[in-house]
């Protein structure tokens, strides 16, 4: 079980870390171009969603991984759970992990 903690751990740490500095690396961007003009951030197109090249895209895909982490950590346990041979932890996880997708896709 150990060992499943420091996989589950690291998970964790790695899409909180990726996503704070994906989201403070959008901030600079975006006070480095715009200054402190809040009129820019409110009417910024939605068209460029997530992979723009902007200062806002990059923030967005900051949130977008943050969102993604615990999902990330269901799949993480349930391929853990498969290779430990517990069946039936297996089973309850990947049926958690369909619903977190079900809902995040907006399926529920």
């Amino acid at each position: 079980m150990r060992r499943m903690d420091l996989w589950i751990s690291w998970a964790l740490r790695v899409g909180v870390l990726l996503s704070a500095l994906l989201v403070l690396l959008g901030g600079l961007w975006y006070l480095g171009v715009h200054g402190r003009d809040p009129v820019a951030l409110r009417s910024a197109s939605s068209s460029a969603w997530l992979l723009a090249l902007e200062p806002l895209g990059l923030m967005r895909l900051g949130l977008l991984v943050l969102i993604l982490t615990p999902v990330a950590r269901v799949a993480l346990s349930a391929f853990l759970f498969l290779e430990e041979g517990d069946r039936t932890f297996a089973l309850i996880t990947l049926w958690v992990l369909l619903v977190l997708l079900a809902s995040l896709l907006g399926w529920l």
